[in-house]
């Protein structure tokens, strides 16, 4: 497998420094820096003929990195895809139980990706992808991006449901609060409530509901920050452009409706 070469200023930069292996590997589009750490771990990755560990640090192009025995000579150029994860898919690129995988979609995508975070195997919505490590790191660790669900309920809520709903709820060890609770839709029995978090990392959005007791009929992300579902049905995708998805970085206020 080869790896496409990135602007040769980017490229010269890294050169110049010392930079951890699982960063490498994320740039290289092997894995997420996540993945790229558990491959360290179990000894599938080496640096100059040696089993690399956890902390090593090399320079690209100039020390010799192998991933299961093949070398890491160039580096993909980045590439970011919104996608529309149908409900019954499962959040990865492949699975071991013989479920529907991202990769059923995407098979007119060469390049290697990863999703950034999941969404429920029942659940439905948007997944970014991208082959951009840093980029994932980033977007996971940020507590000020916001995250747009719309979770239909039967019944129709009274305003005290939704005042409980917004006060969040202990889920196991995590505290789970949402940045702002809406009623935005209500039909013949049910209801879709729009709830938007800022927190970094995954959100149980079905455990908050029914520790409320809620009864859930679907939950759909549309939005994460300014990017959303709009035009992909389920299982399409579309590219997103660098500008794009540097302002969803330095411009999360983007995301939030009415700003």
């Amino acid at each position: 497998m080869r790896w496409q070469l990135l602007r040769p200023i980017r490229l010269r930069q890294h050169k110049m420094q010392l930079e951890r292996i699982q960063k490498i590997l994320a740039r290289a589009g092997i894995a997420s820096r996540r993945k790229a750490e558990e491959l360290i771990a179990s000894g599938e990755v080496s640096v100059n003929g040696k089993v690399a560990k956890l902390g090593d640090k090399a320079k690209f192009g100039r020390d010799s990195i192998k991933v299961h025995g093949h070398l890491i000579y160039k580096v993909e150029p980045p590439l970011y895809l919104a996608f529309n994860k149908p409900k019954g898919v499962i959040s990865m690129m492949s699975d071991t139980d013989g479920r529907p995988t991202l990769s059923d979609y995407l098979i007119r995508i060469k390049k290697r990706l990863f999703p950034i975070g999941r969404l429920d195997f029942n659940s439905d919505g948007l997944l970014l992808l991208t082959n951009d490590g840093g980029f994932a790191a980033s977007l996971q660790k940020r507590g000020d991006i916001p995250r747009i669900y719309h979770v239909k309920v039967k019944g129709h809520p009274e305003q005290q449901a939704i005042a409980k709903l917004e006060r969040g709820a202990r889920i196991g060890r995590k505290p789970v609060r949402p940045h702002s609770v809406t009623l935005v839709q209500k039909l013949a029995n049910k209801s879709v409530i729009e709830v938007i978090f800022l927190a970094p990392g995954a959100v149980d959005v079905k455990g908050l509901f029914e520790s409320k007791g809620f009864l859930i009929e679907k939950i759909t992300r549309t939005a994460i920050g300014h990017i959303t579902l709009k035009g992909l049905g389920p299982g399409e995708y579309r590219l997103l452009r660098s500008s794009s998805v540097e302002a969803l970085l330095k411009q999360p206020e983007l995301g939030l409706p009415n700003v």
